[in-house]
């Protein structure tokens, strides 16, 4: 299956994924500091979309005191990867409700 091919059969929309924390990286500039999540997989469905992708270290990332290993669940819309960022032909922009994920507290809503 082609990369572009691949691109197709996922969503466009924003889609809830969980990603674990593998390194975050500090700059003497706030603004360039990233954070590396790996292993992202739609929630949905469980399916590795991106094995490894930066993100900004956002406010929001910075407020939850992440440790290496911790899970993490967010919101992101899927593009294709032109800058090169992603370890796949697609990456995930503007991640917003951004919750770290406990195992221990998930439960069926019904």
């Amino acid at each position: 299956m082609t990369a572009q091919n691949s691109l197709h059969i996922l969503p466009r929309k924003r889609t809830r994924f969980r990603g674990m924390v593998e390194s975050i990286l500090h700059h003497k500039n706030p603004e360039q500091s990233r954070i590396l999540l790996q292993d992202i997989r739609l929630l949905i469905s469980g399916k590795s979309v991106i094995q490894s992708q930066l993100f900004y270290l956002s406010r929001k990332f910075q407020t939850m005191d992440l440790q290496l290993g911790d899970q993490v669940e967010f919101d992101a819309r899927i593009k294709p990867d032109r800058k090169g960022i992603s370890s796949n032909s697609i990456r995930l922009n503007y991640p917003t409700k951004i919750f770290r994920y406990n195992s221990e507290t998930e439960r069926l809503l019904f």
